[in-house]
């Protein structure tokens, strides 16, 4: 038979088995909860094969198998199953919708807690996930102690997961003789949360806890993993070391502790990148010491930088103090490289200008070294054996213009004869 009621767009549905009250004759029976964009939870019996008023039509039929309707204040967009109350063994149900989710015992139709999600848009599933933590090792005795906690997770069209601590769904509630020992108080901390680059449609979780699936309005899904133990106070890269006191109030220690303590396994360590080490020429450039600055750039013999030191020398208008007042050993490194790269098509618009500059200041003190004459003899060479290409390819581009105008007018006369 179908429980249809008068519910709308149906989003969600648990099916469990509830102990029946004392005047219910004990026992167990199913149940199954609805939630629905009409802003309601239903709670309907699934075991009754027939129903138990007057079999008037349909509607009464289907108001008798509802045992009771909740009212969860918004559309409800996902429903779960949390775990029963320890004392009691009463169902409960959390329900998400809006920017709230709230915590039922669908038999008593009681609200039992309503979580503050921090949600900016509609929360659209929630999952419950368990945590096993290792609290670290004992006094030498062995592992310590392992400990099972619990932490609701919710996610919304706003692209944030927040994370709650579920705990007090495995404590005992508190009691009274006037509550009969039920759930007095859940409370469920925000604890922390991250955020993904687009809306959340739908979460789930693996078997083991340890991957969670994430579906997107985009159609992507992705998937995250932690550690299936997360050991507790116990750092990932150490054993068991030994254990200080903790450093007395008014010491210097005690200001500066936390400063060394290493990361534990579950921590999210943050690496700070480095700053660049400076190249020596880059520093002696920001000291202002020119002609050290291009010796060190000559000393790397990439060209790429000896001429990008050359021409932010250049730009600075330091390249002729930069040149100037050099001796035979380190002229000669200069000359050598400008003789060079002088006639590469890549450096010669700046190099040019260098070797021009070199011969105006050690062009009174050529024939006084063997080793300066050699390196100006190898510059004016490339220059002119540079100059003597240049040529070559002019008077070849001037035939090449000859034959091509020849060839337009010899095109232009057969024209104008096909006219004639």
């Amino acid at each position: 038979n179908d429980n249809v009621g008068k519910c709308q767009w149906l989003r969600g549905v648990l099916v469990l088995r509830a102990m029946k009250g004392e005047g219910e004759g004990g026992g167990a029976r199913s149940v199954a909860i609805s939630g629905s964009y009409d802003h309601t939870l239903r709670v309907w019996d699934i075991d009754s094969g027939s129903s138990s008023g007057p079999s008037n039509g349909d509607a009464v039929e289907e108001e008798d198998r509802c045992l009771s309707i909740l009212d969860h204040g918004f559309p409800v967009e996902s429903l779960l199953l949390l775990p029963p109350c320890p004392a009691t063994n009463a169902p409960r149900v959390a329900s998400v919708g809006g920017t709230r989710v709230k915590v039922w015992n669908p038999l008593t139709g009681e609200c039992l807690a309503e979580v503050s999600t921090l949600h900016s848009k509609t929360i659209t599933s929630l999952v419950l996930v368990t945590i096993v933590r290792n609290a670290g090792e004992s006094d030498g005795e062995g592992p310590g102690e392992i400990k099972t906690d619990l932490r609701l997770l919710t996610a919304g069209l706003d692209g944030l997961i927040r994370i709650h601590g579920a705990g007090c769904l495995l404590l005992p509630p508190a009691s009274s003789p006037s509550e009969g020992g039920g759930d007095t108080h859940l409370t469920f901390p925000y604890l922390h949360g991250f955020r993904t680059p687009h809306p959340i449609t739908s979460l789930a979780v693996s078997p083991d806890n340890t991957r969670i699936a994430i579906g997107h309005s985009t159609g992507r899904v992705s998937i995250r993993q932690r550690a299936k133990l997360i050991r507790q106070n116990v750092s990932s890269s150490s054993g068991g070391k030994r254990k200080f006191a903790p450093p007395r109030p008014g010491t210097f220690a005690y200001f500066a502790r936390g400063a060394n303590v290493s990361a534990d396994a579950d921590d999210h360590v943050v690496v700070l990148e480095r700053r660049k080490k400076l190249r020596t020429y880059d520093f002696l450039l920001r000291k202002f010491q020119y002609g050290d600055a291009v010796d060190e750039a000559l000393k790397t013999r990439n060209p790429e930088t000896v001429v990008a030191i050359l021409e932010e020398l250049s730009k600075r208008r330091g390249l002729t103090q930069a040149l100037s007042n050099r001796d035979e050993e380190t002229l000669e490194p200069l000359l050598a490289f400008t003789a060079r790269y002088v006639a590469r098509p890549r450096y010669s618009l700046v190099l040019t200008g260098v070797a021009g500059m070199l011969c105006d200041i050690y062009g009174d003190f050529v024939g006084q070294s063997e080793v300066v004459d050699e390196c100006f003899e190898k510059l004016r060479w490339s220059v002119r054996e540079e100059c003597r290409v240049r040529r070559t390819l002019a008077g070849l581009v001037g035939m090449i213009d000859a034959v091509v105008w020849r060839a337009a007018a010899a095109a232009d006369a057969s024209e104008e004869d096909a006219e004639g």
